[in-house]
């Protein structure tokens, strides 16, 4: 009524009020922009190159190929042939010829990740992040010092060693199946368990600190199982290995989507980073495909190291780029610490270059060599990269290694040796490679088992025996598998 009889006083607190809602949301808009970014690292785990529907797979990857496009789409990144070295490059941001991290963690092998390096999660922890580490560990598995709860993770979820039954959650027939260091019996499928953990945390996060999540799926590392439904998505697939890991894929995918559904109802999508890579190459007698890639997991060649891999935040990172500079593992710690604006105290020296102004802004990307070093079959193998060349220093048939030259920007697919063409750049390189110190492996097993029976990582069938013996979480050293070596 007072209103009516004095209409400016009417228009003048309708537009204050106006004013100061616009004022109200662009502070709530600033405030949002400037918080700091959630990090959301999913790895998928032996994971070909041609095994997405953006490299022109035929297995459906639908979440994978929208976030790919709504993102920025590495071509040439590169991991460790094998597990465990990538593992520890990304915690640590660096080299494994420094961390001494050249193999797998191997379930009797005692040693793990040297408790002197600091971790990913302890930086985060330093810039008031929440940690969580969830799905496989893989560095170190048999002493509590090298446990992730003990490296700066506050939660974990998941499993100790590399592999295991997907369904039972066993190794060997002993249970490795934990949340925060205590053994849990659980039933489904690891990769959903470990989805499930995720989004649960997304929701019941903490309002007032940003989080780091690391999300480490089994899909899709043998044994090959999947729900009989998924399988049935690929009956027109005639090799069964391939069928039932296309069906892993799609179910991962799916799995995914779960994630970024939750981030989305919780609207924190906006301010969540998000990359996806896979740990290594796929291997193609477990239904793996590198398309046009040279080798496969194990192998230092592009088939073995070069991995599918994006980063994914929407209202930073421009939708549908492609970058196309070498870009390893080792360098995600420096350029995920960039893109959060939070300090790099490290306490030694850190091998990973920052390229978050390259993929944030365009600026160049930072040059300088990189190597990429893995034990197997007997020797220590390198991929040593400086500008457009690559050395290759691959096990051979021998029980030594072969050094191999080649222009890797215009010859991908590693068709042509050109040491004898080029003798100098190629023995300047081999000098390079040779002159780099290397710290004692830990992992260089004299003794590997049968890799191919029951059990073992490259046996594709599950090994369904009835869990029995004591789990792992709590049983310390486990002894080398009995009967299950040549």
């Amino acid at each position: 009524m007072k209103n009516s009889r004095f209409p400016f006083m009417a228009r003048f607190l309708e537009f204050t009020k106006k004013v100061l809602s616009a004022v109200a949301l662009a502070a709530s808009l600033a405030t949002s922009a400037a918080a700091a970014p959630n990090i959301v690292i999913v790895i998928a785990d032996d994971m070909g190159w041609g095994d997405v529907g953006f490299h022109g797979s035929e297995i459906r990857t639908p979440e994978l190929d929208r976030l790919a496009a709504g993102g920025v789409r590495f071509e040439r990144f590169y991991t460790y042939a094998l597990c465990s070295p990538t593992r520890a490059a990304l915690m640590t941001g660096r080299s494994g010829i420094n961390t001494g991290m050249l193999g797998p963690s191997n379930p009797w092998y005692p040693r793990g990740l040297p408790v002197d390096e600091k971790l990913m999660p302890e930086y985060f922890r330093e810039a008031g992040y929440r940690t969580h580490a969830l799905g496989k560990w893989h560095l170190g598995p048999n002493e509590l010092q090298y446990h992730p709860m003990n490296h700066g993770f506050e939660s974990f979820y998941g499993h100790l060693h590399g592999y295991l039954n997907h369904e039972l959650h066993t190794l060997f027939g002993r249970v490795d199946w934990q949340r925060d260091g205590q053994t849990v019996h659980e039933t489904g499928n690891a990769t959903d368990l470990v989805i499930a953990e995720a989004v649960r945390l997304i929701e019941e996060r903490d309002p007032d600190a940003p989080f780091l999540l690391h999300v480490a799926l089994d899909a899709p590392h043998a044994p090959l199982q999947a729900p009989e439904d998924a399988i049935a998505e690929y009956a027109h697939v005639d090799d069964e290995r391939r069928r039932i890991y296309s069906a892993m894929m799609t179910e991962m995918d799916r799995g995914i989507a779960r994630i970024t559904a939750a981030l989305e109802e919780a609207r924190i999508a906006e301010n969540t980073l998000l990359i996806f890579f896979s740990d290594n190459g796929g291997s193609p007698n477990l239904g793996a495909d590198n398309g046009p890639l040279r080798g496969g997991k194990g192998s230092p060649f592009e088939g073995g190291t070069r991995a599918p891999a994006f980063m994914y935040w929407p209202t930073v990172l421009p939708a549908g780029a492609v970058f196309e500079e070498r870009m390893t593992v080792t360098d995600l710690l420096p350029t995920l610490l960039a893109a959060a604006d939070a300090d790099l105290h490290a306490s030694k020296p850190i091998d990973g270059r920052d390229f978050w102004p390259a993929i944030a802004d365009g600026a160049q990307a930072p040059g300088g060599p990189a190597v990429l070093s893995h034990y197997g079959r007997g020797v220590v193998q390198h991929a040593y990269f400086r500008d457009d060349w690559k050395l290759v220093r691959a096990a051979n048939d021998q029980g030594g290694t072969d050094d191999l030259l080649f222009d890797i920007r215009n010859d991908p697919y590693e068709q042509h040796d050109l040491a004898a063409a080029h003798p100098d750049i190629f023995r300047q390189l081999v000098a390079e490679l040779d002159a780099i110190p290397k710290a004692e492996p830990l992992s260089l097993n004299a003794r590997l088992p049968d890799m191919t029976a029951p059990g073992s990582p490259m046996a594709w069938e599950p090994d369904n025996r009835p869990p029995g013996g004591m789990p792992y979480a709590e049983s310390g050293p486990v002894p080398y598998p009995e009967g299950n070596y040549p």
